[in-house]
């Protein structure tokens, strides 16, 4: 428990796994795989809609922008090339 005085008391505390974290999340391990994928952004593109399309959840949308260093998703830039984990490969990480 951390009391009100103390200098982690205005951290957020975030949850991984039954792991818990002050501050930030541990960085994920963003090394390319074989089972990547890649999509380019074109008109009309969401980054919610594109995770519904590749990973199968639109709520998984965090996980796009984490492998892409995207810190602003409501703004992506036509042409860019985002790479996307493999379902099986977020299953096992982040919901497993």
């Amino acid at each position: 428990m951390i009391g009100p005085d103390s200098r982690y008391a205005s951290c957020v505390l975030y949850i991984d796994g039954g792991q818990e974290f002050l501050g930030s999340p541990p960085r994920i391990d963003k090394s390319p795989r074989p089972d990547d994928v890649f999509h380019t952004v074109v008109e009309g593109d969401r980054i919610d809609l594109i995770a519904h399309r590749y990973l199968g959840r639109a709520d998984l949308w965090w996980v796009v922008c984490d492998y892409n260093d995207i810190f602003f998703p409501l703004e992506l830039p036509l042409g860019q090339v985002l790479r996307i984990p493999s379902s099986e490969q977020v299953q096992m990480r982040f919901l497993g």
